[in-house]
């Protein structure tokens, strides 16, 4: 069973690199980085974040992606606004070119290298592919909540669809 924990460690962290690099490859033909693409999808998703929530939804300093959001605001994709809850920050959104035709381009940038890689295989392997990460994920899932990790907020970042909930709603359920 280890050796088989150690293939799939591997293989994660091998399929996390090609991420990373074909994500490189495809921001650069927009004129942006991979951190710029990660805060752009990150600000998508939640339509108004602060700097802070970013910071720990991406794993960045709260400085790096200060920097960024204004690299991203002054090329007109992202819009700062006073926070109503607290004076002394500011909300981030996606401008409305970020909301229309750039935000499906930034949907392919971040999906192009593994709808290419599918491509390559035959639709039932596609299949037996989705088929494997939904099980292990749903494990992993279960080890999660088994370990009470589930509570910690690091996990907010993730949203794997079961058949009837997102991991978020289910997080927020369990913290009420």
């Amino acid at each position: 069973m280890s050796e088989r924990a150690e293939f799939i460690r591997d293989s994660i962290d091998f399929l996390q690199r090609y991420i990373i690099k074909s994500l490189q490859r495809e921001a650069e033909e927009f004129g942006l980085t991979v951190p710029q693409v990660r805060v752009l999808a990150e600000v998508l998703t939640g339509k108004r974040v602060s700097i802070k929530l970013l910071s720990r939804n991406l794993k960045m300093t709260q400085s790096t992606v200060s920097d960024i959001v204004e690299r991203l605001t002054l090329k007109g994709l992202l819009v700062k606004t006073p926070s109503a809850s607290d004076k002394r920050s500011v909300e981030i959104s996606p401008s409305s070119e970020l909301e229309g035709e750039l935000s499906e381009n930034i949907s392919r940038i971040i999906n192009q290298s593994f709808v290419d890689a599918l491509n390559l295989l035959q639709p039932d392997e596609q299949d037996i592919v989705e088929q494997g990460i939904k099980l292990l994920v749903n494990a992993v899932k279960k080890k999660i909540e088994r370990d009470g990790l589930h509570k910690y907020e690091s996990f907010d970042v993730f949203f794997f669809r079961d058949e009837n909930e997102s991991f978020k709603s289910r997080k927020k359920e369990n913290d009420k």
